[in-house]
């Protein structure tokens, strides 16, 4: 079986053999103790964030993957924490702002490559409102923030599939956000 992490999962955790094959899309095996690695789907949060002038707000990535491509507010799920406090937590660390709302509005599964791992991840997409923009600012993993209204964003600047598929769903009027 063909796995994209075959190449960087060969030694079984347990036993330190060179013994670990993929037997599935998210698991290996030791063929010399028989121990099970899993490797699970990881959760992230994508938020759509409009102004009062129905403008959305786009990131440029400040790290790879896709240093300095474009990109929505959002990040993964950390250990212990409901997805709906992951967009509150990335949407402050990443532009500085309190999310007062986040509806959600769909998923997708994403591929995600970092330092050579592949990691399958399912994004939740939720429109999210913030109490004013006057303190957004770049931070944490962000270079830049911009405005834009959906018809004028690129789908080519943006660095990740997942971010893609969101303005392709957002361009062809499947998604129903909420009016302001």
């Amino acid at each position: 079986m063909k796995h994209p992490n075959a190449h960087l999962f060969s030694y079984c955790p347990r036993c330190g053999e060179k013994t670990l094959d993929p037997v599935g899309p998210k698991s290996f095996l030791c063929r010399k103790c028989t121990f099970k690695f899993y490797l699970n789907c990881a959760a992230a949060a994508i938020a759509l964030i409009f102004t009062p002038d129905n403008e959305l707000v786009v990131t440029k990535r400040k790290n790879a993957p896709a240093k300095g491509m474009l990109d929505f507010p959002g990040g993964f799920a950390e250990p212990g924490e409901s997805i709906e406090n992951c967009i509150k937590r990335e949407v402050n660390e990443e532009l500085c702002l309190d999310i007062i709302s986040a509806t959600y509005l769909f998923s997708l599964p994403n591929t995600y490559h970092y330092a050579d791992v592949t990691y399958d991840i399912t994004d939740f997409v939720f429109q999210c409102r913030v109490d004013h923009f006057e303190k957004a600012r770049p931070g944490d993993d962000v270079l830049a923030l911009y405005f834009s209204d959906i018809t004028s964003l690129d789908r080519n600047l943006f660095g990740l599939d997942s971010a893609r598929a969101v303005v392709d769903r957002l361009q062809a009027g499947t998604v129903k956000l909420n009016p302001a």
